[in-house]
């Protein structure tokens, strides 16, 4: 995704010289199309990060309820290993979903200027 996104990008920059309304109606597919993706990135990242912080929890819940024994350590620290994996995964998440956030809103900008109007800065 994060090649697709950033091939587009440099096509409609240099494509965006000359904009005809072919271009302006494929530009808007396009963008809708990365924004319904980032949409879905974000919702998955949440997911992610959400399960990671509740194997966190149940490991910690675990840890301090059940008495100490070899089966106790295994469930225990199984549900560890999980929590850490989801740790892993939801980092990897963020980051994607970064990338992504800042390719659609480098997208927006593109939109703005094909339109003709001025890049627009926040305060």
């Amino acid at each position: 995704m994060d090649k697709r996104l950033q091939d587009y990008i440099e096509f409609i920059e240099k494509e965006s010289k000359k904009p005809t309304p072919e271009l302006i109606e494929y530009h808007k597919t396009m963008t809708a199309q990365f924004q319904h993706e980032r949409l879905v990135h974000l919702i998955v990242t949440l997911f992610f990060a959400l399960f990671m912080i509740i194997f966190f929890v149940f490991f910690g819940a675990v840890e301090l309820m059940l008495p100490a024994g070899i089966w106790e350590n295994v469930i225990a620290y199984s549900i560890g290993a999980v929590a850490v994996i989801l740790l892993i995964t939801t980092l990897f998440y963020v980051r994607h979903y970064y990338r992504l956030e800042n390719g659609v809103q480098k997208l927006e900008e593109i939109t703005r200027k094909l339109y003709g109007h001025k890049k627009i800065t926040s305060h």
